[in-house]
This record gives structure tokens, sequence and C-alpha cells, in this order.
């Protein structure tokens, strides 16, 4: 084990390439090491969860063909985002210092960073419900209160690893990969099994007679474009590692989008056979590999899981540890990991992410798409792809991002604006839509319309684009 020594210099390493931009020649990664490397956490479990959430509203043909179409086009707006780090060696949270400002940044940062740590919940939770299954199995049943209390080896497991710094994440990575891997092989041969694609096609959703099909097509696809929307917060650290534009952008298109819809249809129709077998809904993937596998095929199944959910859980501590040091280097790594795993102990004993999951990703949905709508204004049509590196690291006395006070009013305005539109048209309570705007847009396609058109309005006016173009006078 590394000394307390290496491991500082390891992340402060780490920490220095996140601050300061990376030039081309000493970038690392081509399209293959990016694919890889997203594709390593869109096959994370909480795919299977997803899946089984949107398969009580659709058919068979209808799951996949939103799951791939809702997903792809999320993706390929929001691996927009990612070139703006590729092309300055950038963090995305650094560039967004000219988004939101100095002092805002660090405030959206901590809103979409905690908001985002429930998917960490929902993997703690599958590795409590994996281990207890395994324990009844052996012939020790358990009472569902020792559920979140066997989840906290899994987060503290996930810390100690975290703890130990960056080629500790590396190994762990090599075994997450194959493990989600050979999860997802098992379930579709479990599922090819048990039924033929004519009887597949031929099942019918749970909550079938529940509004009208369109009603349910565009609510999945409200659930479906705010999952891949949801990966905004941790998209700054792999992209300023990439070598060209363009195999950052496929790469991650690749991986968060295209993969993780794939295996989230997977989820879907075995959700739907579930549901078939049963007679109820189940949107949990430890019930399915039991009743498809039986206790051999589905005892492997959920020790590969809880394997797999124990390096995910050290790889989001790790990944979130080292971007909040990138906004606030001062701080120190092991307090910064110590807290977002005890923000972590807390919702997976609040419960709430997996009880409210689909309130949950509206959440997400209502947070991230108008930030990521902000991003692609900003950079693209106000800022014309060009910045201020002097101002973003505020040297050689540059300090063209301070705006108000360290907010920039027009993108906040215009970001709070965007949140409101969601819970305008849809109710994510109840889950029902508000309004008949969201039967075409959807709530998370409408809050990034409203942000993005607000603040875009704003620039038009020549006072606020002074106001938010100060570093054109550094050019």
């Amino acid at each position: 084990m590394p000394t307390k020594k290496q491991t500082e210099n390891q992340v402060a390493n780490e920490v220095y390439y996140g601050i300061i931009p990376i030039l081309r020649n000493e970038r690392i990664y081509g399209f293959w090491d990016v694919f890889f490397a997203t594709t390593a956490w869109a096959i994370a479990s909480w795919c299977y969860v997803q899946g089984g959430y949107i398969a009580t509203m659709l058919g068979a043909k209808a799951l996949i063909s939103n799951t791939i179409f809702g997903m792809t086009i999320a993706g390929i707006f929001l691996c927009f985002t990612v070139l703006i780090s590729t092309r300055y060696g950038i963090d995305l949270w650094i560039y967004q210092k000219a988004l939101f400002g100095y002092k805002a940044v660090l405030v959206i940062a901590a809103i979409t960073i905690a908001s985002n740590y429930g998917y960490e919940a929902i993997n703690v939770k599958l590795y409590a419900n994996s281990l207890m299954i395994l324990c009844k199995s052996a012939g020790l049943t358990l009472s569902e209160a020792w559920n979140p209390w066997i989840g906290m080896t899994c987060v503290l497991l996930g810390w100690w690893i975290a703890l130990i710094g960056p080629k500790a994440i590396g190994y762990t990575t090599k075994i997450m990969v194959p493990s989600s891997l050979i999860v997802g092989v098992i379930i579709l041969i479990l599922l090819s099994a048990k039924c033929s694609l004519a009887e597949l096609a031929a099942i019918n959703p749970v909550r079938a007679g529940s509004g009208s099909n369109w009603e349910r097509y565009m609510l999945v696809m409200e659930l479906n474009v705010a999952f891949v929307i949801a990966w905004y917060p941790l998209l700054g650290v792999l992209p300023r590692l990439v070598k060209s534009e363009r195999a950052s952008y496929w790469g991650h298109l690749a991986g968060f989008a295209i993969i993780q819809a794939v295996v989230v249809s997977i989820g879907a129709l075995t959700g739907l056979v579930m549901s078939a077998i049963t007679g109820v809904e189940s949107t949990n993937p430890t019930e399915w590999l039991i009743v498809l596998g039986g206790p051999w095929w589905g005892g492997i199944s959920l020790i590969l899981i809880s394997i797999a959910n124990v390096t995910a859980q050290a790889i989001a501590i790790y990944s979130v540890t080292v971007s909040t040091k990138v906004l606030m280097p001062s701080l120190d790594y092991k307090k910064v990991a110590t807290f977002w795993s005890a923000w972590c102990a807390l919702l997976v004993f609040w419960g709430g992410i997996w009880d409210y999951y689909q309130t949950y990703i509206a959440i997400i949905g209502a947070i991230c798409g108008p930030a990521v709508a902000l991003i692609l204004v900003d950079f693209y049509i106000i800022r014309k792809q060009k910045i201020s590196i002097a101002s973003l690291f505020q040297s050689s006395g540059k300090n063209a991002y301070t705006y108000t006070n360290g907010y920039n009013l027009p993108a906040i305005i215009a970001f709070a604006s965007g949140i409101a539109s969601y819970f305008l048209v849809y109710d994510p309570v109840n889950l029902v839509p508000k309004s008949k705007i969201f039967l075409y847009t959807t709530a998370t396609g409408l809050s990034m319309l409203v942000s993005a058109g607000i603040y875009w309005g704003f620039s038009l006016l020549k006072p606020v684009n002074n106001y938010l173009r100060k570093d054109c006078q550094e050019e």
C-alpha cells in the first residue's frame, strides 16, 4: 500500500492536471480509451433499475425505440460540452466559471454533484440487496432493517479504496468492467431462455391502462433523457485527456448514450418478462436474477453485482473528490472523500432515492438540463467558442468573470427559469404531465429550451452583452 505521502502526491498530481490546461502533446487518450472508460461507467447496475421502471409503462418495441432514440438524442447535445474540455485541456467546471461566475459555480457544483450522488445510493442499495439474498439462500434470513447497515460496508470499502489513491482506482476499474459485463451477458442469456421474441413483444406493461399510449411514451422519454443528462456533473475529468475533439465527442457519445441505452433496454425487457412471470411490476434487478437464473446463476450474478458496486462506489468517491478539489484545491483530500461518503450514507439510510426513483430522476433533469443548455448557448453562441484562460485562472490580474460579486445574474435567472418551467409542465411526485407542452418537449427538454432562450435573449441586449463579454477586452 502506498504511504500517506505517496497518496497525497498522486492526488495532488491529479488535481494539478485538473486545474492546469493540458497541452495537446501531453494528452494520452484516443477514441477507444474514451469509449472503454465511459462504457465502464455506463453499464453499472443503475441501468437495470432504470430499465425496470420504464418497463412498467411501455411494451417491448416501444421501449427499445424510445430508449435508443431518446438517449442518443440527449447524448448528441450533452457531448458537445466535452469539446470545451478537450479543446482547452481543462475541467468543465473550470470553464463554468465563465458561465456562472467565480462564486456561483461553487454553488452550482455543490447542488449538481450532491444530487447526482443519488445514483451511488442506488448502487449501495443493490449491493445490500444482493448480500441479503445470498444470506437468505444460505439459510440466514435478515430483516429489512439490516439493509442500510449492510450497505454501509459498500460505502466504507469504496471510501477506503479511494483513500489509497489513483492506482487503486485503476485496479478497481479493471474489476468493475468485466463484472458488470458478465452480469449483463447472464441477464441476456436468461432472458432469451425464458421467452421468444414473439412472446416478449406480446407482453403488456403493468401500467398499460394508465394514460394514453403517447403520454406514457413521453413519460418514458422524459426518464431516458434525464438519465443521460445526469452525466453532466461528471463530464469534466476525462475529456481534457483526449488527443482530439472528434475522439472525445464520439467516445463519450458511444459510452454514455448508445451503450448505456442498450444496457437500459436489456433491463427494460427483463422487467417486462418479470412482470409477466410474477404478475406485478419489478424494478429490482437482484430479484430478477434469482427468479430467472435460480440459485446457481442468480447467486453468481449477485456476487458479481456486489463486487462491481463496491468498485463503482470507490471510483465515484475518488472522481467526485478530485473534481471538488479542482474547484477548491486547498481542501484536504481525505476530508472531502469522507464528506461525500457520509453524504452517500445519509442518502442510503434515508432511502428516499430508491423509494421515489422517478421523482429523483425528475430532480436530476430539472437541475442538469438547464445547466447543459446554458453551457451550449454560452460557449457556442454568445462567446463564439472563445474564452479567456487568464480570467478563468484569475492570473495576471485578469478577472473578467467576476460579474456581480462572483455571480453571473443573467445566467442565474435563466437557470432558475428553466427549473421553474420544468415543474410547470410536469408533476414529478404523482408522475403526471401538467400541460400538453410536456407531450411534445418533455419537461427536461422544455427546461433546456427556456434556459437557453432566456439567456440568449439577455445576450441580445447590448448592456448585458457587454456585461457577459468583458473577456473580449483581454483579446
